[in-house]
């Protein structure tokens, strides 16, 4: 995991060590992830690096949560927007990660970044199943949800519902920037997940 020493940072260096992990994994000529590249690329020793990751993995939050990082400000509007609409927020949420790649230069970034994720499977899938924390930066949403149109209400209930939007929230995600699928097939079966969560699978019967 990405230790406290890296977040205590001066800002000027940790943002020279982010721009040289993006401009690692954004190289179209990288086929592998080099820490040996990194560390020159961010003027640090490779005794410093260990002081702040473990390892390779740690790279990928890295990224992850740059991005991540970059959104919340996004959710906050949308927060306030839908009176603290949890399904609305979700939305709104998809569609603000993945506006990164829209813009034409954001877009090669990602183009390039994701084939470098394809090219380290391990990194990407060791991350996602096991170490995912790029969501992180939402959980201080779950207290300014709205519960007056919720069933259930209580602090646990609306914790494990926006667990759940999470996990339905980080599938699309990698449908769209690792998998490569096509971002507005992956938004339909995102949306069509979230009405099914929201309105329930069991009939009601008469």
């Amino acid at each position: 995991m990405i230790k406290k020493t890296f977040y205590n940072l001066p800002e000027e260096k940790r943002q020279r060590i982010i721009n040289a992990v993006m401009q690692e994994f954004a190289s179209s000529a990288t086929e592998k992830v080099s820490i040996n590249r990194i560390i020159k690329a961010a003027n640090i020793s490779r005794g410093s690096f260990y002081q702040y990751f473990d390892d390779k993995v740690d790279l990928v939050e890295v990224l992850v949560k740059t991005f991540a990082d970059l959104s919340v400000e996004g959710g906050r509007k949308a927060l306030q927007y839908s009176n603290g609409d949890i399904f609305y927020t979700y939305e709104k949420l998809f569609d603000i990660i993945t506006d990164f790649g829209k813009d034409k230069k954001q877009k090669m970034i990602l183009k390039n970044l994701m084939k470098n994720l394809r090219a380290n499977d391990d990194l990407i899938s060791e991350y996602l199943l096991n170490r995912f924390e790029g969501l992180a930066p939402f959980r201080e949403f779950s207290n300014q949800f709205n519960r007056d149109c919720l069933k259930y209400k209580s602090d646990e209930d609306v914790k494990s519902l926006s667990q759940i939007l999470t996990q339905v929230l980080k599938n699309a995600i990698f449908d769209v920037f690792v998998v490569g699928m096509d971002c507005d097939k992956v938004k339909k079966d995102f949306l069509r997940k979230l009405y099914i969560i929201k309105n329930g699978a069991v009939a009601i019967k008469n």
